[in-house]
């Protein structure tokens, strides 16, 4: 009986752990015009398209309103959407990747 009971224990515990991990692993597709309405935003994935490069700092726009992303590593203009990955200040993306959306699959850009 007390084996029934710490499994019992067990399962709720482990699945309790499984949801917290989950949640904070998940991170949600926004657009720019959603995004500019939070404060900070972490591993935030912001969909939309680039409008201007400059350097290493772009433009993400959603047709409504426009962002300003930093990245690392090189930029390139698409004519698709592309998903941002980054970190979001309340004021700029600090992108951890871009990927460009190419039919359903996303390329690392």
């Amino acid at each position: 009986m007390v084996e029934k009971k710490f499994s019992i224990v067990a399962l709720i515990v482990f699945t309790v752990l499984a949801i917290i991990v989950l949640y904070h692993n998940i991170s949600p597709y926004l657009t720019p015009s959603e995004l500019v309405g939070r404060e900070k935003a972490e591993n935030v994935q912001v969909v939309g398209k680039i409008v201007s490069v400059n350097g290493n700092t772009f433009q993400l726009s959603d047709g409504k309103c426009s962002i300003t992303v930093i990245y690392n590593g090189s930029i390139q203009q698409y004519n698709t959407e592309v998903v941002v990955v980054g970190n979001w200040d309340g004021k700029v993306l600090q992108a951890t990747e871009v990927l460009q959306k190419c039919h359903t699959e996303y390329k690392g850009g």
